[in-house]
């Protein structure tokens, strides 16, 4: 029974999925992380979200608090989401 709902889960979410992928080309999405200017790692992610916005044909944007603090990372989410993006990515600051 666990199989059959999986499988008809999976049929009917590929033409989601290809409606999606064929609708994303000019929209927009912000990721905003948590981390610090200091902190090198991101350039890897943020070098990863600037290749997907090219494959998506979307436009993409990293945004994140030069300090690593939090406060200012719900502020730059508020900003983001009053700027109207067709997507929002936030990373967890604090688990």
């Amino acid at each position: 029974m666990i199989k059959k709902a999986a499988l008809a889960i999976a049929v009917a979410a590929v033409p989601l999925m290809a409606a999606t992928a064929a609708s994303a080309e000019g929209e927009k999405y912000v990721l905003v992380s948590h981390a610090p200017d200091s902190d090198s790692w991101w350039n890897t992610i943020k070098n990863g979200i600037a290749l997907a916005g090219d494959q998506m044909d979307v436009e993409v944007e990293y945004r994140n608090p030069p300090t690593g603090d939090v406060a200012d990372m719900a502020r730059i989410i508020e900003q983001v989401v009053a700027s109207g993006p067709n997507g929002l990515i936030t990373t967890l600051a604090d688990y």
